[in-house]
């Protein structure tokens, strides 16, 4: 009697378990993908699939997209750039209906409790300017407004960071013709034949690639339609001022070449290493690169130029870096008999000598908190990325500590305060668990989970950490759940 009242008891207990709802407003029933958020708003498509003609390739699928909890459009690709907030995160622009052969579908506009809204028919890509104004690109013509403005082959389009400019730019087959484009006269002036990138200082002014010469190499560089260079890639300082350029022309068709800077309007190139594979501005104007690469051991010299001065390598074997502000991540292929190991470094370039200093060993991720003074990093793994220790350390210096141990993943919140932790979920190969802790507070060590078995693409949807977006994997539970917690 006693045994069979305690059995039953047990088996109440087990379905309460089964049946307890996940935390959150759940805003829709099914598998989930391409959760992106803004200012608490959260878009996803559900049950995408792969679309009935067999000439699509097999990892391009389409499903109905989602804001929020109800269903904004259908056939929406899964490609990047087919739906997107406006920076403000009030609307959601989206290519609905989509076309695989023809490169195009609908585009729409809806906002959290407002109707979609149709803008055109036919388009091929959308891009928001700062301000929130929508331009697209469709058959042959650019439209932006309530205005349309006819462009043979157009295919890309962009705004000017001060959103006073359009870029649109026609396919390749179509000759590549780069134009710039005032929205408030309408105007089209063309800029480059035969491009192969452009992009946008931030005054507004339009760089491109021009014709590439015939024997292959670098491209003439052209600046409002002005000849000032000859490269094969380059970049805008953060302030516009100066140019970085990658020439290729000594050795045509090879994917080193050699780094200069160039300073605007009129200066002239100056060298900041040579066999350069990967570079890139820090935000205080500092051009890095890894130099003299080896593509055999994937590694190469890591070089800084700050504004002004002369290049300084900071390591060898670097595999690769990050920056934050002036502050620079980068990995190491430190040696040991026979093989290497990776060990995570960190310089700070503003300091008047330049000191690396060695945080751990065996990284799999890191990120640094806004102020850039906390880093953050999954390191100490049992056997893979998936089941990892999170760490914290003052980047100038000190040891670091645990924070959550059995950790696959995590996000820092916006303001700093928050971590998302991401732990493997008993079992499967994907599903992670969710819990959440203080970024500065003292270390969880194992934690409790709110959410078990969710997809990797949680996130958090908020600045300050407060909402979480996630979508449940579990056969009897899949769906996609917005939860606001303490």
């Amino acid at each position: 009697m006693y045994r069979s009242a305690l059995l039953k008891c047990i088996i109440v207990l087990l379905c309460l378990a089964c049946t307890q709802a996940p935390p959150g407003r759940k805003l829709a029933s099914g598998l989930a993908r391409g959760l992106i958020a803004r200012d608490g708003a959260v878009a996803f498509l559900l049950d995408a699939s792969h679309p009935d003609d067999p000439a699509v390739p097999d990892d391009l699928l389409s499903g109905d997209l989602w804001l929020d909890d109800r269903k904004a459009g259908s056939g929406v690709s899964m490609q990047e750039g087919t739906y997107a907030f406006s920076p403000r995160g009030s609307e959601l622009a989206f290519l609905a209906r989509w076309r695989f052969r023809e490169g195009e579908g609908e585009l729409w506009v809806t906002s959290s409790g407002g109707a979609p809204r149709q803008v055109a028919k036919a388009a091929r890509a959308f891009a928001w300017s700062p301000r929130g104004e929508l331009a697209f690109v469709g058959r042959d013509l650019l439209g932006f407004g309530e205005r349309t403005v006819a462009l043979s082959g157009v295919q890309g389009v962009a705004w000017s960071p001060d959103g006073s400019r359009i870029a649109a730019r026609a396919s390749a087959a179509a000759g590549g013709t780069l134009w710039a484009v005032d929205p408030q006269s309408g105007s089209a002036r063309e800029m480059a034949i035969a491009t192969s990138d452009f992009a946008f200082a931030p005054d507004g002014a339009l760089a491109a690639l021009g014709a590439p010469p015939p024997k292959g190499g670098d491209r003439p560089l052209l600046i409002d339609g002005v000849r000032v260079a000859a490269a094969t890639a380059f970049a805008f300082s953060p302030d516009g001022r100066e140019l970085a350029l990658l020439s290729t022309g000594r050795q045509p068709g090879e994917a080193s070449g050699d780094l200069f800077r160039l300073a605007r309007p009129s200066g002239a190139p100056r060298l900041v290493a040579s066999r350069v594979v990967e570079w890139r501005w820090g935000a205080a104007g500092d051009l890095l690169c890894l130099a003299r690469y080896d593509a055999r051991a994937r590694a190469g010299t890591l070089t800084a130029a700050a504004p002004g001065g002369t290049a300084a390598e900071i390591a060898g074997k670097v595999q690769s870096f990050s920056v934050s502000g002036r502050r620079v991540l980068y990995l190491v292929q430190a040696p040991e008999k026979g093989d290497f190991k990776l060990e995570l470094w960190g310089v700070d370039l503003s300091t008047p000598r330049l000191e690396p200093r060695r945080f751990d060993e065996g990284v799999y991720g890191w990120t640094l908190s806004p102020d850039g003074a906390t880093l953050y990093y999954k390191a100490r793994c049992a056997g893979g990325p998936r089941s990892c220790s999170l760490l914290r350390a003052p980047f100038g210096g000190g040891a670091p500590e645990v924070l959550a141990a059995d950790v696959s993943g995590f996000d820092l919140s916006r303001d700093g305060k928050r971590i998302l932790v991401q732990q493997p979920h008993r079992g499967s190969a994907r599903a992670v668990d969710l819990a959440v802790i203080s970024a500065a507070g003292a270390a969880a060590g194992r934690v409790k989970p709110f959410v078990e078995e969710v997809d990797p693409s949680s996130r958090f949807a908020d600045d300050s950490g407060r909402r979480v977006v996630y979508a449940i994997v579990a056969a009897r539970k899949g769906g996609v759940f917005l939860a606001d917690l303490p």
